[in-house]
C-alpha cells in the first residue's frame, strides 16, 4: 500500500462508517447531542415553574416566621367560672399570659394544665383571632373536712381533697380513726353520705366518723348521737334523718340518739323514753308517733316508758 492510498482509505473507512447503521459506530455523538437537547427544552419549560416554587417556598416560610411575631401575641384573656381561684392565678396554671401567641397555643395541654389543680373540675380554652385567649373553668365545692390525724382537709363530693381546711368552717367534720386506711373510695362514700343532705341539715351535723368496717356514725345538733350504718343509701337516709329531727323540733321533743341503719324504720330516742321509738317511713305523708301511744292521740303528750 503506498503511502497516498492510506489516507484515502481512512477517509472513505471514516465516510463509511457515517452511512453505516451499526449503533456501536453512530449512537455515542448522537445520544450525546439528543440528551443535551432534551435537558435544555427541560430547563426552559421548568424555569417558570422552579421560580413559582422557589416564590411559594419564600411566602409559606415568611408566613410560617410571621406567625411566631407578636403580630399574634394576646391582647385580651378572659377567665369566668373562677370563684375561689383569682383570674391571674387561673391563667399562670393555664401558662398563658398577655402575649402569648394564639395561633400556637395547644389548647388542649392548656386544659389539662389546669385540671391538674385539685379546685378545677374541668376546663376549656379557646383562642380568636387576631389576640384573644378565653378560658372557662368549673370548680369543685367542698362538702367536708376530713380529719385524719391533727391536720383536716377540704374534700369535695368526688372524694378529691382540696388542701388544708381552715381553723373556721362550716362543713361537717369527717374523722378518720387511726389505723383506718383512707382510700379516694372511702372518702367518695363519706362525701356522698354528706353531698346527699340539704344545706339546712348539713349545718346541723357537727361530726362524722367511719370505722375501719365501713360503718359510719355522726353526731348532730351538739350531742345527738346518730347510728348511720354503712355508707349507703345516702338520699334515704338524710330525708329519714330531716324528718325526725323536723318532727322532735315541731313536737318540742328532745332527741338523744338516732338510727337510720333500716332507714326505710328509722327508730328515734327521745328524753324520757326509755326505749328507741320506730319512726313511720319519713318517705310516706304521715307524722311520725310512739306506737305506744293512742292512735287518736295528737302526740303532745310525752309518750309512756315502755316497761
Amino acid at each position: 500500500m503506498s503511502p497516498d492510498e492510506g489516507p484515502a482509505d481512512v477517509r472513505e473507512l471514516a465516510e463509511t462508517s457515517e452511512r453505516s447503521d451499526s449503533p456501536a459506530l453512530d449512537d455515542a455523538p448522537v445520544i450525546v447531542q439528543h440528551t443535551s437537547w432534551v435537558d435544555e427544552e427541560r430547563r426552559r419549560r421548568l424555569k417558570p415553574w422552579a421560580i413559582g416554587g422557589a416564590v411559594a417556598v419564600a411566602l409559606v416560610t415568611g408566613s410560617v416566621a410571621l406567625s411566631y411575631t407578636s403580630l399574634f401575641g394576646a391582647r385580651t384573656v378572659e377567665v369566668e367560672g373562677e370563684e375561689r381561684l383569682g383570674p391571674k392565678q387561673v391563667m399562670r396554671l393555664a401558662q398563658v399570659e398577655i402575649g402569648t401567641n394564639v395561633l400556637h397555643l395547644d389548647e388542649g395541654m392548656a386544659e389539662a394544665r389546669l385540671e391538674q389543680e385539685p379546685w378545677i373540675r374541668d376546663a376549656t380554652v379557646r383562642t380568636s383571632l387576631p389576640g384573644t385567649i378565653s378560658i372557662s373553668i368549673r370548680e369543685r365545692a367542698p362538702v367536708m373536712v376530713l380529719r385524719s390525724g391533727p391536720v383536716g382537709q377540704l374534700a369535695a363530693a368526688d372524694g378529691t381533697l382540696l388542701g388544708r381546711a381552715p381553723k373556721a368552717t362550716a362543713f361537717p367534720e369527717v374523722t378518720v380513726p387511726e389505723g383506718v386506711a383512707l382510700s379516694r373510695e372511702r372518702i367518695m362514700a363519706m362525701a356522698d353520705v354528706v353531698a346527699a343532705m340539704v344545706p339546712a341539715l348539713r349545718a346541723r351535723v357537727d361530726s362524722l366518723s367511719i370505722a375501719d368496717d365501713g360503718d359510719v356514725t355522726m353526731v348532730v345538733d351538739g350531742d345527738v348521737d346518730v347510728t348511720y350504718g354503712g355508707a349507703t343509701d345516702p338520699l334515704v337516709k338524710a330525708q329519714a334523718l330531716r324528718a325526725i329531727l323536723d318532727y322532735a323540733e315541731e313536737q318540742g321533743r328532745g332527741l338523744l340518739a338516732i338510727d337510720l341503719s333500716a332507714p326505710a324504720a328509722p327508730t328515734a330516742r327521745f328524753v324520757g323514753s326509755l326505749e328507741p321509738i320506730t319512726v313511720p317511713d319519713p318517705s310516706a305523708d304521715v307524722s311520725p308517733t310512739d306506737p305506744s301511744e293512742p292512735e287518736d292521740d295528737d302526740g303532745s303528750e310525752e309518750p309512756s316508758a315502755s316497761p
